[in-house]
């Protein structure tokens, strides 16, 4: 097959394929909206997920969100599952959101600006591990 044949054939499969992925979002944009305001149903939550960009690391969302940072390793891990976010490209072990809640007309909270990731009050029920092994509560 002549390699300009070849070209216009990928650049036909392109075209169909851009275009099935239009309507497919298209006919499931409701359905999306509904997961992530279920699933997003904090100012915590809705903020990490929009710093969720591929390039951010969960200390960065746990600051911009005011969430500890092992909660924000959690929620990636729960968005994943669902498959709101999916895995970075470019950076490894970094998580990168589908969509921004903007495009679905969710409103995102304001970044909080001072204070450190993890500042809300800590669950008694939760146990962490010390670096000598040993468990402490949080």
């Amino acid at each position: 097959m002549p390699k300009e044949e070849e070209e216009d054939k990928l650049e036909s499969i392109d075209r169909t394929l851009r275009e099935l992925l239009k309507w497919t979002r298209f006919a499931n944009i409701g359905k999306l909206k509904d997961t992530l305001t279920q699933t997003l149903d904090s100012d915590q939550k809705k903020v990490a997920y929009e710093e969720t960009d591929g390039v951010n690391g969960t200390k960065e969302a746990a600051v911009a969100s005011g969430a500890a940072q092992d909660t924000v390793y959690g929620w990636w891990q729960q968005w994943y599952r669902i498959g709101v976010v999916t895995e970075s490209e470019n950076r490894k072990g970094r998580m990168v959101k589908i969509i921004s809640l903007e495009d679905l007309g969710i409103k995102i909270p304001k970044k909080k600006t001072s204070g450190s990731p993890g500042t809300q009050t800590p669950d008694p029920d939760r146990t962490q591990e010390t670096p000598s092994g040993g468990e402490k509560t949080e």
